[in-house]
């Protein structure tokens, strides 16, 4: 794969794995956290692919319902 779109994606991926992390430590399911949401299970499943293009609110969403940090932005 080209190195330029690994580097693109690669952010997504590790968003992704830290969101089923959490899901996962919570004994949760992608249901559980669609119904948390307000979205269709299938929307979060998409988000689990590795290829979302999340937006800062969907994120902030997905913290807040998760009650654990998800993103952490370095300066």
């Amino acid at each position: 794969m080209n190195p330029d779109i690994c580097e693109s994606v690669a952010p997504s991926f590790q968003i992704d794995d830290k969101i089923h992390e959490v899901v996962t430590k919570q004994g949760m399911s992608h249901k559980n956290l669609a119904l948390l949401l307000g979205k269709k299970e299938s929307e979060v499943s998409k988000w689990m692919l590795g290829t979302y293009d999340f937006t800062t609110k969907t994120l902030a969403s997905i913290e807040r319902m998760l009650k654990a940090p998800i993103t952490n932005v370095i300066h």
